[in-house]
């Protein structure tokens, strides 16, 4: 990796662990992810993020301490998180999907500071050590945590004599999505990684599998409300994800079959910004806009916490005659 690209992949993680975690963490709240909202997380990852421009050793691996820390809170965080809530139990895929989200930045804190500290981890050490830190939080972490947030924005929250929170009134292939991504997505991140260790043709599958749960959010995204500049973000984030996954299957099938495919830092430069940038940022600053507009206190009922015991975000619906009776 080039002196370049190797700058781009830490500006990139910087960006992750400094603006995107504590973002998409604070849609969870503090019932779910203790300190979430609060400067604990952006202070943790400015901390590991300088590390970066250290030296590989003692003091680089001692710069990723909180995050470490962090990443063990988000541990325990996941187990709640993928348990059933005792009031309303949230649908398996939900719960799975932010389960692996709260999970997976763990991950990215073993090979951070395995690369730090300039060893290898699990047989892998260099490029491929150092990428896995910024797919953790942005194809693991960002992507599990919309789908399963944009998945149970209503399951066990609706009101059924509410025609604006009816199920009854949603968009069936929109439902259909969000669900396929929520289940997806993990699936699609946990192969890709067993591909790391199987062969190029795992990773091959896993990142069909990723790809399409990806899409399939990105198709549910835009159907929920939003209006102005939200709707704006939710439109960059979903065409963001879908340019920047084709390109991300144009590597694996290159690396899986030996045909010409991007570098690794034109796909640095042009994949990975468009999964930090354009997805993860503009999708969660979109669904923390429609939250917001939406007027509504969500509810927090449970250890589970509020992104999966409901959410206060609503799907698009056209608009309905007045007194007209649908069938």
């Amino acid at each position: 990796m080039s002196a370049s690209t190797a700058l781009l992949v830490d500006l990139v993680v910087a960006f992750g662990l400094v603006v995107v975690l504590p973002l998409g963490l604070s849609l969870l709240g503090p019932r779910v992810v203790p300190g979430a909202g609060g400067p604990w997380w952006p202070v943790a990852g400015a901390a590991a993020a300088a590390g970066a421009w250290l030296p590989h050793g003692l003091w680089a691996q001692v710069a990723t301490a909180p995050f470490l820390v962090g990443s063990a809170v988000l541990l325990v965080a996941a187990v709640r998180a993928a348990l059933p809530g005792p009031t309303a139990p949230r649908p398996l895929g939900v719960r799975l999907a932010v389960g692996v989200a709260l999970a997976l930045p763990s991950v990215g804190a073993a090979a951070m500071l395995a690369d730090r500290g300039g060893w290898g981890l699990l047989g892998f050490s260099g490029t491929y050590l150092a990428l896995t830190v910024p797919h953790m939080l942005f194809a693991g972490f960002a992507a599990a945590l919309v789908a399963g947030l944009v998945a149970g924005q209503g399951a066990g929250h609706d009101d059924p004599r509410d025609p604006d929170t009816s199920d009854t009134h949603r968009a069936p292939d929109r439902g259909r999505a969000a669900r396929a991504g929520a289940w997806g997505v993990p699936v699609g991140t946990g192969l890709v990684l067993v591909g790391y260790f199987v062969g190029d043709a795992v990773e091959l599958v896993g990142a069909l599998v990723l790809t399409g749960a990806l899409w399939c959010t990105a198709w549910a995204v835009l159907g929920l409300a939003a209006r102005g500049w939200a709707r704006g973000l939710l439109v960059t984030g979903s065409v963001a994800v879908a340019c920047s996954m084709l390109l991300a299957m144009w590597w694996a099938v290159g690396e899986a079959t030996g045909l010409p495919h991007p570098s690794i830092g034109q796909m640095a430069a042009t994949h990975g910004v468009a999964n930090a940038v354009g997805f993860a940022l503009c999708t969660l600053l979109g669904l923390r806009a429609v939250r917001g507009a939406a007027g509504e206190r969500i509810e927090r009922r449970g250890p589970a916490g509020p992104a999966l015991q409901g959410t206060a975000i609503r799907p698009h619906r056209p608009s309905r005659t007045p007194g007209r009776r649908q069938a």
